[in-house]
């Protein structure tokens, strides 16, 4: 009889402890918060994104934090900090350089809260949100404020 765990049974048993992570996760959030805002519901503070909204004066870390950190996935981090760079202007080309050199200033948990990855462009040019004309360049096109779900 051979020993260890055949792959199926490996597999559950991974699935299993990602399972427990995510409760783990959970409860050392709740446990961080202070104690008179446990039990209370937290009410999101809803962004009307207009084109009047964003406010591209504003310094990159303020922006990133009002706009980007409420983003669920990188993709639509990517096209705000594309955002950013192009002041919201479509026909602007913004090389990758730039977006990468910006994300690594932001990529701190309370702003971006991940490091970079080149999965994010192609998703996003999928979705639409962005389009690149010229190798390592990428302009936003007129759906990317659909990132919010508001259009």
């Amino acid at each position: 009889m051979p020993k260890g765990n055949s792959p199926a049974s490996q597999q559950k048993l991974v699935n299993k402890l990602r399972d427990i992570q995510v409760l783990v996760t959970e409860c050392l959030e709740l446990l961080a918060q202070p104690k008179q805002t446990r039990n209370q519901p937290t009410k999101k503070k809803k962004i009307k994104h207009t084109a009047s909204s964003f406010q591209f004066s504003m310094n990159e870390r303020a922006f990133m934090k009002q706009h980007a950190n409420k983003l669920s996935s990188g993709p639509k981090k990517f096209v705000i900090v594309l955002a950013y760079l192009a002041k919201g202007d479509k026909s602007k080309d913004i090389a990758l350089s730039e977006i990468k050199k910006l994300w690594g200033r932001t990529k701190s948990k309370a702003l971006l809260g991940m490091e970079f990855n080149m999965f994010f462009t192609a998703t996003a040019k999928e979705n639409g949100w962005v389009d690149s004309k010229k190798r390592g360049y990428y302009c936003l096109t007129d759906s990317w404020k659909e990132i919010f779900g508001d259009g």
